[in-house]
């Protein structure tokens, strides 16, 4: 099946681009297109403008600045998985990246892409909720930036307005004693994920868990924080039977559906393994103490 018709636009500034999503009905924007030409494809959308936004200047920021991890909207997934910068100091981001689909819709799908689609099932929204991230949208009004934990509402649906640009995602610099992994299953290679769990941990000087963050993939209506594991966590020392109940806690706190992948129970039981396993991980990163979990 071919695309229906449309008209598409070629913006060069972000002023450009939302003065067309303002000025334009029946739009969608075009960024790596890995959501949308398949939808175009089998006529799951049929817009009648396309807004190409691959033209607009500032959108490949991809670095460190005043105390920001800034990832623009044009940064793709095989960015971030090349990057030596991803390597040295962001663990999470650097397990997520090459565990997206395969390596051609990692030359092409975007970060922030990903994001703005607010698939359940996508692994970066997990990891932004776990570094404490922001979503920075340009609108009519100027620019704003919108919390992670604020900006999921429902499958496909964020609180993002209808004239707005993902135009960047933010998460802090690393701090010293900081750690995070990313963890996921999958049926095969290329598949969105049936579980997955994110976890960042902060240690003070002495070893002990200043700020712990969990969040987890495809196990809810929208990626979610793990808040009572998280709670369970803080103020503790990183120990196996710690991480172990906190990943209990994780899979009681996830709502997962039985489909044809695996039923409530194994999904819960995976919710549990996969977090104590991103935790070991994150606790090790923080350069503070030995691997924890042996699985």
């Amino acid at each position: 099946m071919k695309p229906a018709p449309f008209e598409q636009h070629e913006p060069t500034t972000v002023k450009e681009a939302v003065s067309l999503l303002e000025s334009l009905d029946d739009r969608a924007i075009l960024a790596g297109g890995q959501s949308m030409v398949p939808m175009l494809r089998f006529r799951l959308a049929v817009p009648k403008t396309i807004i190409d936004i691959n033209h607009v200047e500032g959108l490949d920021v991809f670095g460190e600045e005043d105390g920001w991890l800034r990832i623009g909207a044009l940064v793709r997934h095989a960015d971030v998985e090349h990057s030596d910068l991803i390597a040295e100091k962001y663990g999470s981001f650097a397990d997520t990246a090459p565990l997206v689909a395969d390596p051609q819709i990692r030359n092409r799908g975007t970060v922030a892409g990903s994001v703005a689609q607010a698939d359940p099932k996508g692994d970066w929204g997990s990891v932004l909720l776990a570094h404490e991230g922001e979503v920075v949208a340009h609108g009519p009004d100027g620019e704003r930036t919108i919390p992670a934990d604020e900006f999921f509402l429902l499958p496909y649906d964020t609180t993002l307005d209808e004239n707005e640009l993902v135009t960047e995602l933010r998460v802090p610099v690393p701090v010293a004693n900081e750690g995070s992994s990313y963890h996921k299953l999958k049926r095969k290679v290329g598949d969105y994920a049936m579980v997955g769990s994110a976890a960042r941990l902060i240690l003070d000087d002495d070893g002990v868990i200043e700020t712990a963050n969990i969040a987890l993939t495809a196990v809810d209506i929208t990626n979610v924080r793990a808040t009572d594991a998280e709670e369970h966590l803080e103020g503790e020392r990183p120990s196996s039977d710690l991480f172990k109940r906190a990943g209990e806690l994780a899979a009681e706190q996830s709502n997962p559906e039985a489909d044809e992948h695996g039923g409530v129970g194994y999904k819960e039981r995976m919710v549990s393994v996969l977090t104590q396993r991103a935790l070991s991980d994150a606790a090790e990163r923080t350069g503070a103490v030995k691997r924890t979990v042996k699985q």
